[in-house]
C-alpha cells in the first residue's frame, strides 16, 4: 500500500514538473506581450512547482523510511536524495538569483546578448533547466522501477 502511495506522488511530482516545463513556462513566452511578465508568470509558478516538489519529495522519503522492503530502497532514497537537493538548489539559489536579477534590471531579454548581465542571466537559466531536466529523469526513472517492482510481485 506504501509504495503505492510513493508511485502516486511521484507521478503526481513528474506531472508537476512536466506541466511547468512543456506547457506554462513555453504558453508564457509565446502569449504574453513581454518578457518581463512572462518572466514574472514563470518565475511564479516554478516557485509553486518547486515548493510541490519538496512537500512530495519529502513526503515521499518518508514514506520510503517507513517502509519494510529492503528491495531497492537505497537506490531510490539516494534518488529522493538528490532530487530534494536540486529542488531545494532551484529554489533557494538559482530561483532566486534569477529574481533578483529581474527585479534589479528589468526585462532581461532587452539586454544585449553579450551584455555581461544577460550572459550571467542566461547561464542560470540553463542551470535552472538542467536541475529541472534531473528532476524530470529522475522521478522518470524512480516510476518505471516502481512500477516494474510492482508488477515482477
Amino acid at each position: 500500500m506504501v509504495e503505492k502511495i510513493r508511485i502516486a506522488l511521484l507521478g503526481l511530482w513528474l506531472g508537476v514538473m512536466a506541466f511547468f516545463s512543456f506547457v506554462v513556462a513555453p504558453a508564457a513566452f509565446s502569449v504574453l506581450p513581454s518578457g518581463q511578465l512572462a518572466g514574472n508568470v514563470v518565475n511564479r509558478t516554478l516557485g509553486i512547482t518547486e515548493l510541490i516538489g519538496l512537500v512530495l519529495g519529502v513526503t515521499i522519503l518518508l514514506l520510503l523510511l517507513a517502509a519494510r522492503s529492503r528491495y531497492g530502497k537505497r537506490f531510490e532514497a539516494i534518488t529522493l536524495l538528490l532530487m530534494i537537493i536540486s529542488t531545494l538548489l532551484s529554489r533557494f539559489v538559482v530561483s532566486a538569483k534569477l529574481h533578483q536579477m529581474r527585479e534589479q534590471f528589468g526585462d532581461i531579454s532587452t539586454l544585449a546578448k553579450t551584455e555581461a548581465t544577460r550572459i550571467a542571466f542566461d547561464q542560470l537559466h540553463q542551470y535552472s533547466v538542467w536541475l529541472m531536466s534531473f528532476n524530470l529523469l529522475a522521478a522518470l526513472v524512480l516510476l518505471v522501477m516502481l512500477i516494474r517492482r510492482r508488477s515482477d510481485v
